[in-house]
């Protein structure tokens, strides 16, 4: 999202350079590579592939979505999966997906709640004692709903300048949840708790705190355990320190010294500073089965469901445009038409994601721009309204999962080169 958290600063500066071993110079790579036609036959689809090829022609090298509906599948993209080999970006490949993560993190806690294992009233204090404190914090009054939905008040240690000049000068240092708790409340709060909205990434680290307290395991294990592995979310992992991603993947540019056109790769980065607020890698596919299966039911109760996707008075998660706001680790998107959306979208140095889908889960999308040089909230917005706003040939009137029919599956089709 359009946010201080986790741009720009020298956390990614250093990660790019010497933490992933990048040793080719910075290349000026062209504001347009090859951009393609999502072929006749559905209207979204090609309102939706009209998007990619926007992202291709404001600097982005590749850009890469899956539409998905009970009826169909289809894969999109324009440009390039890596400007060296020029390879083209394929549904199969991974990439970061920043703050989406806090949707899983955001889950576990909910399923937390649903096994009576943890309050959404529960504070802090309660929780992870001794945690929150100093500058003027009043953990006796912080409770879980304020993490998950961004009304604590507690500093953004994304915008810390004396961890980012560390993170520059130790590139290779593995960052705990402790220690960015740590920078983050040497800053005096925002505002009093639940008096306000500001978007922090520190919320999502305590509540991997929280996890790890309530679980005694890690929020990454808990993900593992409760998520990947039961819905077979195969190219989804938490990489923790490692820099580099698995298998097929796309690369993210993030602009040189001088600025655009010169770019740096920024793909293979020591991502330990994100930890839950955006650590994790995945798949366009595999983030569509998830909204999916979040947005049927599958892993909370109706009632922390509706909690979820309950959007907070005030809140703005994309600076700017009024059709945006935030849940419980929730973005919702009240698109023109009338319909509306639950997801989320990151930003990191050389990526823009979104996942989400429609309330039914029936319609999901999932799309990356490999470049943070885009403009990520018209655009989100100009996909949003493309997939669900646009009439279209295929899908439009799809059943219920599987068309009424078990064990059917949707028809896959591709971009028309």
């Amino acid at each position: 999202m359009r946010r201080p958290a986790l741009r720009r600063t020298a956390f990614l500066v250093a990660a790019l350079t010497a933490a992933a071993g990048v040793t080719s110079p910075a290349q000026a790579v062209p504001h347009a590579y090859e951009v393609r036609s999502a072929g006749k036959g559905d209207a979204a689809g090609e309102a939706l592939q009209r998007v990619l090829n926007e992202a291709v022609r404001q600097g982005a090298p590749g850009a890469l979505a899956q539409s998905r509906t009970p009826l169909r599948v289809l894969d999109l993209s324009s440009g390039v999966a890596d400007v060296r080999t020029m390879r083209k970006p394929r549904a199969a490949m991974r990439y970061r997906i920043g703050s989406i993560t806090k949707i899983f993190v955001a889950t576990v806690i909910l399923q937390l709640v649903a096994e009576g294992r943890l309050k959404l009233g529960d504070t802090a204090d309660e929780v992870i004692p001794g945690v929150v404190k100093g500058k003027g914090y009043r953990a006796d009054r912080i409770t879980m709903r304020m993490l998950l939905d961004h009304t604590s008040g507690i500093f953004n240690y994304a915008t810390d300048q004396r961890l980012s000049d560390y993170a520059e000068k130790h590139p290779r240092h593995r960052f705990t949840l402790e220690e960015l708790a740590s920078a983050a409340l040497a800053h005096p709060p925002y505002f009093r708790p639940g008096t306000s909205w500001a978007y922090s990434d520190t919320d999502y680290v305590l509540l991997g705190m929280v996890i790890k307290a309530v679980t005694g395991r890690t929020y990454a294990q808990e993900i593992r355990r409760r998520i990947i592995r039961p819905f077979r979310l195969r190219d989804t992992y938490l990489p923790g320190a490692r820099p580099r991603i698995r298998g097929p993947h796309l690369h993210g540019y993030t602009p040189a010294e001088g600025g655009p056109p010169r770019m740096k790769d920024a793909t293979d980065v020591n991502i330990s500073y994100a930890t839950a607020s955006g650590d994790m890698i995945s798949t366009a596919g595999d983030l569509n089965r998830f909204a999916s299966a979040l947005l049927r039911g599958r892993l909370l109760p109706e009632r922390l469901l509706r909690a979820m996707l309950r959007p907070v008075p005030g809140s703005q998660p994309y600076p700017g445009s009024d059709i945006f706001r935030y849940g419980l680790g929730t973005v919702i998107a009240r698109l023109p038409c009338g319909v509306r959306v639950y997801g989320n979208g990151g930003t990191l140095d050389g990526w823009e994601t979104w996942a989400g889908g429609t309330r039914d889960g029936r319609r999901t999308m999932s799309f990356v721009f490999t470049s943070d040089v885009v403009d990520q909230i018209g655009l989100t917005a100009r996909a949003l309204e493309a997939e669900y706003c646009t009439a279209r040939t295929q899908g439009s009137r799809a059943k219920p999962d599987g068309a009424g029919k078990p064990g059917r599956r949707p028809a896959r089709t591709k971009a028309r080169p």
